[in-house]
Parts: C-alpha cells; structure tokens; sequence
C-alpha cells in the first residue's frame, strides 16, 4: 500500500468545526437563554427534564444528556432501542420515518403539562421527531428542539422522509436550538471524490447541549437553586456525591 504524503485533512476539518461552532455561539444565545429557563423551571420545582434522541446518530443526543458527569440527574431519557443503531443502522433509518411510533414513545411516558421535552433532531424532519413534537404539544408539553434549520429548510417538503405534515421540528417546538449541521451534514470535499467527508451532527449536537446544560446549572446559582449535578464516578469521592441523586431519581427515571 502507498504512503499518502501528509496532508490538510485533520487541519481543515478542524477550522470546519470551529467555524460552525462561532455560528452557534454568535447566533443560538437567545435560543439557549430560553430553553435555559426552562430547564431551570424543572429543577426549581423538582421536575425531570425528559429528552428524545429521535434515531440514528440523533440517539447520541440523548445519552449525552443523560448521567453524565458536569450534567444535570434531573433528566430522564425515553430511550427506545429499535431506533438505536445498536439495534441495526438500515432498521433505525427505515423506523424513524414511520408515522405513529414518536408519539407512541411520549405516551408511554405519561407526559403532560407539568413536562419538558427536549428533542435531539440532527436535522428535524422524519415522522418519528414530528410525531413526537406534535404529541408532546397537544399533551401540553414544552418542547424544546436541538436540530439543524439548514438541513431542514433545505429538505424538500415532500421529501420521503418526512411527516406527512411536512413540517420542520422548529415549526413546532416552544425553542429551537440550531445546532448548525450543513446541509448534507458533511464538510470536506477530497480531490477527484465526488461526496464530501466528515460528520459534523454530533460534534455539533453534542456543543449545543453541553452548553445548555450549563447555561442551566448558572442559571441555577444565580437564583439560589442547587443545581443536582453528577461527578464522575472515576474521581475519588465520585460515587458519595452521586449517591444521594441516585437514591432521589433512581425510583422517578427509568433509565437509572
């Protein structure tokens, strides 16, 4: 095999990332403000923050919310495995465009008015996120969506695979956050290849998430709240601090 001569790609791909990153911080203050109060509702009134990553690589969204260290234990996931990749990339492409299943998932958690919803969507569009959002809603839920207005304004209203509403998560959610994904979801083209290369929904995602939840947790202690936030359970002392939001979610969130 020859040697390739070194190259750009890691440099490219970086400033790629970063220039996304800048458009995030330069223009979603206002969405994470908002959806910052809202999750600080939740933890003022010792509610859970309930989050759905919708499938596919989206699912990451989810467990990236959830029991991670710096991040909130209020939150409870409504994991479903049939739209994890986990469970077969061609079957999570093909569920998370049928109808009637996203809605089925907020049912089975009982969601109501009392409720937030946070709906990891890279790009917002297939019928398991729509159902989903809109189920929430006429639940009296809020909903706060994470997903690309890019990829979703440019997706063609009758495109396979989206609700049959057509409609994009931001069209429905209380606050949107837009985590900046390209349409394509791609960044770099190669010499003589005609596809680009290099995923940018979960960097990207993952950023918009961390920074909310963060966002939160200041919230939080401007206003006299103690925020219940997870150590990690690999530093000394990781596990006595934890015990105590284990012993107080374990029996409210079905994930733990």
């Amino acid at each position: 095999m020859s040697q390739l001569p070194p190259s750009d790609i890691a440099r490219r791909y970086r400033d790629g990332i970063a220039s996304r990153l800048d458009g995030i911080i330069a223009s979603q203050q206002a969405a994470i403000n908002a959806a910052a109060r809202l999750c600080f509702e939740q933890v003022k009134h010792d509610r859970l923050i309930h989050i759905y990553g919708v499938g596919g690589h989206s699912y990451v969204g989810s467990e990236e919310f959830f029991f991670r260290a710096g991040g909130l234990a209020n939150v409870s996931p409504m994991f479903e495995p049939s739209l994890a990749l986990a469970g077969g990339g061609q079957k999570s492409t093909m569920l998370e465009r049928v109808e009637n299943i996203g809605d089925k998932i907020v049912k089975a958690h009982h969601l109501g008015p009392d409720n937030l919803l946070i709906i990891t969507s890279a790009y917002g569009i297939n019928a398991c996120t729509i159902d989903a959002a809109l189920e929430a809603k006429r639940r009296g839920c809020r909903v706060i969506g994470i997903s690309s207005a890019e990829f979703a304004n440019n997706t063609p209203r009758d495109f396979v695979a989206r609700h049959s509403t057509g409609k994009n998560l931001g069209e429905i959610a209380d606050v949107l956050i837009d985590n900046h994904v390209p349409h394509g979801e791609t960044l770099l083209e190669l010499p003589g290849y005609p596809q680009k290369v290099g995923g940018t929904c979960n960097v990207l995602a993952c950023f918009c998430i961390n920074w909310l939840v963060m966002e939160t947790i200041s919230l939080c202690l401007a206003n006299g709240v103690e925020p219940p936030v997870w150590k990690s359970a690999n530093l000394i002392g990781g596990d006595e601090h934890n015990r105590k939001y284990l012993e107080r979610f374990t029996p409210r969130v079905k994930a733990l």
